[in-house]
């Protein structure tokens, strides 16, 4: 929820005069954007690689729009088969009834969802108020997406009266790399939260620290950030983050060279696998009695159920440790005992 706040904070800075606290003339624009979009109730697309915070972006408009009393509900477009992929869009739409509907990854849905997408849309004017068909949900369509969408739909895999109605506000996001210049400033506003999270006095980021993130490419984009930020305050025993504090970027940073002393481990940590969707819907998905025969321990229950919500949530920590009712730190403290510390976001 970290970036939710942060997001949240700048569109309602913005609203009232004031600048992003994040430096930067292109999230200057994205608040702009998500000011303009809270305050109507336009349907959006947000467009940027994974981890670049569309998620966070489309709740941030959300809470600062008019609906934020009213259920924010999301879900993945990937997630619907070609057969179920209108009822349960139908179930999601009357669930989000005044409220804001997320669909992620929206050039994964089928056909027939498509359809019922562009209908769902079609009742509202771009003002927001009810058409003719009013009988249907009164609710606000954002969607996300990693892909150049005008290509699926070049390609003929998306809807092009769907793409354009979706567009009626478009917000790209760039990745992190493209925007240098604001490395540092994000890293600063995710440590203070972090350190003050932890109760840790820690004032910022040694001159040596701040180039390794500056030379760093961010695959993983202001997700990556805020969890390998969160990572070195856990590690930290000083006023300043220092290079040592980051061994999982040190490497990937050319002239970079820091001692990483091996973590012990009494055996290899099962491999983190993707669940079908039969296995994400089925209610007893945690296995209670293992290979041999007998119940589950509650340890193993445990490790099963933080495996299940990394891959779930994508490596979200902040969401994993909400959903599973414990602090951020205990997370990461269990994810390193399972040796899965670096298959987080």
């Amino acid at each position: 929820m970290l970036l939710v706040q942060i997001f949240t904070d700048d569109i309602r800075a913005v609203r009232h005069g004031a600048p992003p606290h994040a430096a930067g003339s292109d999230w200057a624009r994205v608040v702009r954007l998500g000011d303009r979009a809270a305050r109507s109730a336009i349907p959006v697309l947000i467009q940027g690689e994974p981890g670049s915070g569309a998620q966070d972006l489309a709740r941030a408009i959300h809470d600062a729009g008019e609906r934020r009393q009213r259920p924010f509900v999301r879900f993945h477009a990937g997630d619907l088969t070609e057969q179920d992929g209108p009822s349960i869009l139908h179930k999601r739409l009357q669930e989000t009834h005044g409220g804001t509907l997320l669909v992620q990854d929206v050039e994964g849905l089928a056909t027939p969802a498509q359809h019922q997408l562009f209908e769902a849309l079609h009742p509202q004017d771009m003002s927001g108020r009810a058409g003719r068909r009013g009988a249907r949900p009164d609710v606000r369509i954002i969607a996300s997406t990693s892909v150049d969408l005008s290509e699926s739909v070049r390609q003929g895999g998306f809807r092009e009266d769907l793409f354009y109605r979706l567009q009626a506000l478009p917000i790209s996001l760039r990745p992190l790399r493209g925007e240098r210049g604001s490395i540092l400033a994000w890293a600063g506003r995710f440590l203070e939260r972090s350190a003050a999270e932890e109760g840790k006095s820690i004032h910022g980021l040694s001159a040596e620290a701040e180039n390794l993130l500056h030379g760093y490419d961010w695959p993983g984009n202001l997700r990556q950030l805020e969890t390998t930020i969160f990572r070195a305050v856990i590690l930290a025993d000083g006023p300043l983050l220092r290079p040592s504090e980051f061994p999982q970027i040190a490497a990937h940073v050319p002239g970079c060279r820091i001692e990483i002393p091996p973590a012990p481990q009494a055996k290899p940590p099962a491999p983190i696998r993707e669940f079908t969707l039969a296995e994400r819907r089925d209610p007893h998905v945690l296995a209670l009695v293992n290979e041999t025969g007998e119940v589950s321990t509650l340890a193993e229950l445990e490790a099963q159920a933080i495996r299940f919500a990394l891959v779930h949530y994508q490596g979200q920590l902040s969401v994993i440790s909400r959903r599973l009712g414990i602090g951020r730190s205990t997370l990461y403290r269990k994810l390193k005992e399972l040796g899965l510390d670096d298959a987080a976001a």
